[in-house]
């Protein structure tokens, strides 16, 4: 019940808010991963979903699906490069059509994770703002809506600035119910979810890049049955069924 009234209460926050006239479009990349592990490393994957997720749920920007990106990249041959430089992020902005990126970081060191993501803006490299969070692998999904949440406010806010100053207008009013929900409100996610079970996630969109529908199936079925609650998960599963 708690979580209904959260959701409902985000939603009309959204609805009452100052609407823009152009959406700004939005494209999140993979992070960098900045440890050892390479199972770690393949949570770009589930990371970016994620935050993709997320960031939909805002109704005052559109956000590029990951499957674009991914077939950019393999159009490209980019997907051998396990990170990307301020050029080539510029590039794939581009590309995209996208107003924005969202880019960042990652890495896990003595039991504590950490992800730093950066909004820039496309056309000029300019940095919107970075934001930050660290904590147990097992609060991943808490880390990651910490940071979709400042995001989300800082990329309207962001558009919102820019569209205004184009009219010269000299203040801009801040836009209410425009970050991302609380954990347990987003449709498709669960109210818990560790980086070992975004892992499995992570492992089984790679698959589905590389084609490989029988890996991808498997390791969905076990994050579904390890994650019932994991309706992102399921819904690819399902996908892969049909």
């Amino acid at each position: 019940m708690i979580f209904l009234v959260l959701a409902t209460a985000l939603l009309s926050a959204s609805a009452a808010s100052p609407k823009l006239a152009e959406k700004p479009t939005v494209a999140v990349l993979y992070f960098d991963y900045e440890g050892r592990s390479e199972e770690m490393g393949l949570l770009r994957k589930g990371l970016a979903q994620l935050l993709i997720s997320d960031l939909s749920v805002n109704s005052n920007i559109q956000v590029i699906e990951r499957a674009r990106l991914q077939d950019l990249l393999d159009e490209l041959k980019l997907n051998q490069s396990g990170s990307f430089d301020k050029a080539t992020a510029n590039k794939v902005g581009r590309l995209l059509g996208a107003h924005y990126l969202v880019i960042g970081s990652y890495f896990d060191v003595l039991g504590t994770l950490r992800l730093d993501a950066r909004a820039v803006e496309t056309e000029t490299g300019r940095i919107v703002r970075s934001v930050g969070a660290n904590g147990r692998p097992d609060d991943f999904l808490e880390l990651e809506q910490k940071i979709a949440t400042q995001l989300g406010q800082a990329l309207v806010e962001a558009a919102q600035s820019r569209e205004q100053s184009g009219k010269n207008a000299r203040q801009r009013q801040p836009v209410p119910g425009t970050g991302a929900p609380a954990p347990g409100t987003v449709p498709g996610r669960p109210k818990r979810l560790p980086a070992e079970v975004a892992i499995g996630y992570s492992k089984a969109l790679d698959a589905i890049d590389r084609d490989d529908k029988e890996v991808a199936r498997k390791t969905l079925e076990t994050v579904v049955r390890d994650q019932p609650d994991f309706q992102l998960a399921s819904a690819e599963l399902n996908r892969l069924l049909q």
